[in-house]
């Protein structure tokens, strides 16, 4: 039998994929002495507190620390909860439809692709924005309209843009460009790809929006975080 135990937090993620691993024949022990792990949530802060086990957590780089967000199957599924999160954002947090709007995505890494394959349906003005040739070039292939980061100083009459690029990219020229009612929703994880500052001074609709999974869909996250913390220890990860 292997025992794990939960530091609790403020991640409703943990609950569930604590659910996840009993289900599974992991059983939770009441103090951390008596586990043979401990699963800890994203962005822990007191990780190093059980430094004599291994911890499970995310976004943790340190010494029997196993990083469960590193797995590419998280990554993906994780991808796609985020995609589905920023789609409640743009219809919750615009007076506008997503019906035939104009749509711009920054990046086209998982979670930009998985924003893509949501918002197909509703919109076939979907406008992909990078950097790197080969995706500009996969993005024109599925039918999206692409344009380069020089292209964004121009102006524009995007009703929704998705940004998934983890560093500045949207500055000045950038938000002067937009159109007054747009609503820019920033995905990428800190600092964020959005001159903040500037936004406010303009404005500018922004949402600031990390953490997606554990804010819409705790329980499937949850799952997600269980079911790689499982892949890793079979895979023989741990102790290597």
């Amino acid at each position: 039998m292997t025992y794990f135990y939960t530091v609790e937090d403020n991640d409703k993620r943990l609950h569930y994929a604590k659910a996840y691993l009993e289900k599974n024949g992991y059983i939770c022990a009441k103090t951390p002495e008596k586990a043979d792990f401990i699963l800890m949530g994203i962005n822990p802060k007191d990780f190093l507190n059980y430094s004599s086990k291994p911890v499970f957590a995310g976004n943790v780089c340190a010494n029997n620390v196993y990083d469960y967000t590193k797995l590419e199957d998280f990554a993906l599924e994780n991808a796609y909860l985020t995609a589905e999160g920023a789609l409640a954002l743009a219809v919750n947090e615009s007076n506008g439809s997503l019906v035939n709007s104009n749509i711009l995505i920054l990046g086209y890494g998982r979670i930009a692709k998985a924003l893509c394959s949501f918002l197909l349906p509703f919109s076939k003005r979907i406008t992909v924005c990078a950097r790197n040739e080969t995706q500009l070039l996969s993005a024109s292939l599925q039918g999206f309209n692409t344009i380069s980061f020089e292209d964004l100083k121009l102006k524009n009459e995007y009703d929704f843009v998705f940004n998934t690029v983890a560093h500045p990219v949207i500055n000045e020229y950038e938000l002067r460009a937009l159109k007054e009612d747009c609503l820019l929703i920033d995905l990428a994880s800190f600092p964020g790809g959005v001159d903040k500052m500037f936004a406010r001074a303009l404005g500018v609709n922004l949402i600031e929006a990390r953490g997606l999974p554990a804010r819409f869909s705790p329980k499937t996250a949850g799952e997600v975080v269980g079911k790689a913390v499982i892949s890793m220890i079979k895979g023989g990860l741990v102790g290597k």
